[in-house]
């Protein structure tokens, strides 16, 4: 099975985050690619995702009644750091050359 990936949705309880994967799956009548959502509980020990946040879920044992899987950490979607840096080495940033 593939790793599952999905955005926070609640973070309210205590030690517990709700997380929303979203998936493409063909309708059955017309073939065309639908969104399927579902919503899955994850263990969060920290406390560290807040809405918005995107994470991976790995299984794990049954920790309660709903939740068998741990929330990991995902690196941001495009690669970049999440300051806002676009890639491009502004003026200031480069090194500054001695004059003699």
């Amino acid at each position: 099975m593939k790793s599952l990936q999905g955005r926070v949705v609640c973070a309210t309880n205590d030690k517990t985050v709700s997380v929303e994967v979203v998936r493409l799956a063909p309708h059955p009548k017309y073939k065309r690619r639908v969104r399927k959502k579902k919503k899955f509980q994850a263990h969060d020990l920290d406390n560290q995702f807040k809405v918005g946040d995107y994470v991976q879920l790995e299984k794990s044992r049954p920790i309660s009644k709903t939740k068998t899987f741990i929330a990991v950490p995902v690196p941001s979607r495009n690669g970049k750091q999440d300051k806002g840096e676009i890639g491009i080495p502004l003026e200031s940033n480069q090194p500054q050359e001695q004059q003699a």
